[in-house]
């Protein structure tokens, strides 16, 4: 949890303002289980407040005297939550559903569950240094997303998910807002986390969220449901041209690459689209975004983007990469844990000259699959890698009977690229989203299957 109250000093940021908000999105929430035929309205209600929230819902942390380790923040309410839900589905109900490994198990599954298992393994192996509070947080939060996939599945009802669809569109609506307002009428509206620098004055947006890379990919992964589930075209083009601006204005390199690549992948091989078309579109706002960074040329050469993050050298990710592959030999099989150690102190004390990134204060190392690999060893790292592939895959071959696959498929393409210059293990809010989303796409399948045993 993030000392937020300190920036509440700027001026057009109050605590009563995003108070304000959460009470609307309280509304929105109660408005949209109310109107909805889900099954599941109290589990749906909270989880819909929470997508509506983005992680500025940090705020209503609730923290416990002398017992920080177990504060009360709103995802783990969730996670208890949800927790309730599989029990209640699987030992109290009636009709008990199982939650083993079968033949009909995705590979992806099981190459999940072999991965939190060697992750466990791991955090044992090295408790010693990582101190039992934060190797219970590790697995605690390796849990959490499988409480959030296996619930999600478990609910197996269209309503609930078309709910989760609206939820996340809504709330990337006012996101894109907020983002544009950052970016042209006060940098510090509504802002809370970071303060990164996008070139000149001008900072980087975050909408709703702590920083400008989960605003993006949370707006991608909006253009996906939207793509999918608005069926007015006019209403369609005005959020995914609204959503991309607010992907634009995060000014978060990856994240640009996923929307060309998202879009381009849905209307190439799903809606088969004419390829003259889609340049014509391309080159027209190719030639806008070079208009307009002409006005800015000098600000944008000088700025930290093009600076650190277009021009990578051996002080940057590059040197990440070759200090895990130098140093994974000494601990192959289980990894070193956490990066409060020797090893990743001194080599990035070396590679960046700043000790809070050699402290693990501050960064990571911007790779999930490197962090997989450094953390918890190389058996981790090849299930990590295979589990994020075989998702991939899985729902690429289950589009052409559901179009409603698209959307799992999509966001685990974005999960899949996402982790090669960013950390989206167990820990972080995109996680959250692809464990929903992965869920989703096999509770869809269910549907399917039954579908098809009832026929």
């Amino acid at each position: 949890m993030n000392n937020y109250e300190q920036y509440f000093n700027w001026p057009v940021v109050h605590l009563q303002h995003f108070y304000s908000y959460f009470a609307l999105a309280a509304v929105t929430a109660l408005y949209l289980v109310i109107k909805s035929d889900s099954k599941h309205k109290l589990e749906l209600f909270f989880l819909s407040f929470y997508l509506l929230t983005g992680n500025i819902n940090d705020i209503l942390t609730i923290k416990i005297p002398g017992f920080s380790f177990f504060e009360i923040q709103p995802i783990r309410f969730i996670y208890l939550l949800l927790l309730f839900f599989i029990i209640r589905k699987t030992l109290l109900s009636k009709e008990k559903q199982s939650l083993s490994l079968n033949k009909t198990t995705p590979w992806f599954i099981v190459l999940l569950y072999a991965y939190v298992l060697l992750l466990f393994i791991s955090v044992i192996a090295n408790i010693t240094h990582m101190g039992l509070p934060q190797g219970l947080k590790v697995m605690l939060d390796a849990a959490a997303f499988l409480i959030l996939l296996t619930s999600l599945r478990l609910m197996a009802d269209k309503a609930s998910y078309d709910l989760i669809g609206k939820s996340i569109i809504i709330g990337a609506v006012v996101s894109s807002v907020v983002s544009l307002a950052q970016l042209s009428i006060d940098p510090y509206f509504l802002r809370i986390g970071d303060q990164r620098v996008a070139f000149g004055s001008l900072l980087r947006s975050n909408g709703i969220f702590s920083t400008e890379y989960f605003n993006s990919y949370y707006l991608i992964i909006a253009i996906t449901w939207t793509l999918i589930t608005v069926k007015k075209n006019g209403l369609k083009i005005v959020l995914v041209l609204l959503f991309s601006l607010g992907v634009l204005s995060t000014f978060q390199r990856m994240s640009w690459i996923i929307l060309v690549l998202v879009l381009v992948t849905y209307f190439v091989f799903i809606k088969k689209a004419a390829i003259e078309k889609l340049l014509l579109v391309g080159l027209t706002g190719l030639a806008l975004i070079l208009s307009i960074s002409i006005f800015y040329y000098q600000d944008i050469m000088n700025s930290t983007m093009v600076k650190e993050r277009l021009s990578e050298t051996i002080e940057g990710r590059q040197g990440y990469y070759t200090m895990v592959l130098d140093n994974i030999g000494e601990n192959p099989v289980f990894g070193y844990g956490d990066l409060k150690n020797e090893v990743y102190y001194t080599n990035l004390l070396r590679i960046t000259h700043d000790r809070d990134r050699a402290t693990a204060t501050t960064g990571d190392l911007h790779s999930g699959y490197f962090s997989a690999m450094f953390l918890y060893g190389i058996p981790a790292f090849v299930c990590f890698t295979m589990f994020v592939l075989l998702a991939v895959f899985y729902y690429s071959r289950s589009f052409n009977e559901n179009l409603y696959f698209v959307i799992p498929f999509l966001v685990s393409i974005l999960y899949l690229i996402g982790n090669l210059t960013n950390t989206f293990l167990f820990l972080k809010y995109v996680s959250v989203l692809y464990a929903i989303h992965i869920g989703i796409g096999m509770g869809i399948n269910k549907i399917r299957e039954q579908t098809i045993s009832e026929d």
